[in-house]
């Protein structure tokens, strides 16, 4: 199958990005897909909201499972603690089509998104990030 210009562009942004900007394009993959959520069941198409809620908990997953445990234990337990919230309230949004739910891990999420653009402005996104994000897997 044919690659879109915009697909090659994101495989092509993915494997050229420095850990930083990993982190943050994961963080925007869950925070679009909740919101497309959203977009869902305002239509009625709730088993459509599930699926891209169950993506974005997936997601999270990757960014849980990405975390250096070693760079700084403390750190990533505070860090570990903000993506489990996110993802808890991803899971509450899904299972009680609760927007609330959803609202509040938006809002989680919104901040992490903005401290990754202030990471990625800082080291210009061409350095890697002395943090405790680990190594990433980036799907679309």
């Amino acid at each position: 199958m044919p690659s879109s210009p915009g697909g090659d562009y994101l495989e092509t942004e993915v494997l050229t990005a420095p850990p930083q900007k990993l982190q943050l394009m994961l963080i925007e993959g869950v925070i679009r897909r909740a919101e497309r959520a959203r977009l869902h069941w305002k239509a009625g198409e709730n088993n459509r909201a599930s699926e891209a809620l169950i993506r974005g908990q997936q997601i999270v997953t990757e960014l849980i499972g990405g975390l250096n445990r070693e760079a700084n234990p403390e750190l990533v337990k505070r860090i570990a603690a903000v993506y489990l919230f996110a993802f808890r309230g991803l899971l509450d949004a899904s299972v009680g089509q609760d927007e609330e739910k959803l609202d509040e891990a938006i809002r989680v999420l919104e901040v992490e998104r903005q401290t990754w653009r202030r990471v990625c402005r800082e080291l210009g996104n061409s350095e890697p990030a002395d943090t405790a994000a680990g190594s990433f897997s980036v799907e679309a």
